[in-house]
């Protein structure tokens, strides 16, 4: 099989020339040089300079170690990269998806606490009002009419006794009944104009019941962050060897 040197190395001109030796290379071989290294814009020399640097800085051993398996690896690498980013967006999906839930069924647990409470007072507000209503109906009304009375029994037993005083000396008989029935017309007549000037000066407020609040509504959901996408695969051809 036909052989040639490989192509010398260029090396800057600053005085004295390197030293240079020749290296004999299969046919196959040098076609695979010169394609390669015309691919990277290099010389032989300076492709065959650097392929041997790689490989004594990397300690590989060429007769084992073949471009592909490290393409492969980081194909496995860039696969496994996305699995990750996957599982990861899946998990923070779910994670969500959790939290959403809970805040829904936190709000709406809350809301119905707030609504029983509430009705729980308003049933306690009303039953107080009935009370009011009551005491001032069946107690406060008739405890004031009976002061009203007994001032109006004290005026007219005033008022008896000077008539008393009056027939011990010239009334005429028969007079007592009619003076008696007169009497007790002042006395109510009396009295209720009495209790309408007191009702006109001291009028009892009626109890208005408090205006229900509105459940308090629930917050807008939190807008959840888009997750980031799983980056594309890099090309075999991009890989680092």
């Amino acid at each position: 099989m036909d052989k040639r040197p490989a192509k010398p190395a260029k090396t800057p001109k600053t005085g004295a020339k390197p030293e240079r030796k020749s290296v004999m290379l299969e046919l196959d071989t040098h076609r695979i040089l010169d394609k390669s290294a015309k691919k990277l814009k290099l010389s032989n020399g300076e492709y065959v300079s650097a392929a041997i640097a790689y490989f004594a800085q990397t300690g590989l051993d060429p007769t084992k170690d073949q471009p592909v398996s490290l393409a492969s690896v980081s194909m496995k690498v860039d696969e496994v990269e996305r699995n990750v980013r996957k599982q990861n967006h899946e998990i923070g999906t779910r994670l969500v998806q959790i939290i959403r839930t809970w805040e829904k069924n936190s709000y709406t647990f809350m809301q119905q606490q707030q609504a029983s409470t509430n009705n729980y007072l308003e049933l306690i507000e009303s039953n107080l009002l009935q009370h009011q209503v009551a005491v001032e109906t069946n107690l406060l009304a008739p405890m004031v009419e009976q002061l009203f009375k007994g001032n109006i029994e004290a005026y007219m037993a005033r008022v008896f006794a000077s008539y008393l005083y009056v027939k011990s000396t010239d009334l005429p008989a028969g007079s007592d009944k009619k003076q008696l029935e007169r009497s007790n017309s002042e006395r109510d007549e009396q009295l209720a104009i009495q209790l309408q000037a007191f009702l006109k000066t001291n009028s009892v407020p009626l109890p208005k019941p408090t205006a229900r609040r509105a459940v308090t509504p629930a917050p807008t959901k939190p807008v959840a962050a888009k997750p980031v996408p799983p980056a594309s695969p890099a090309p075999a051809g991009a890989a680092k060897s």
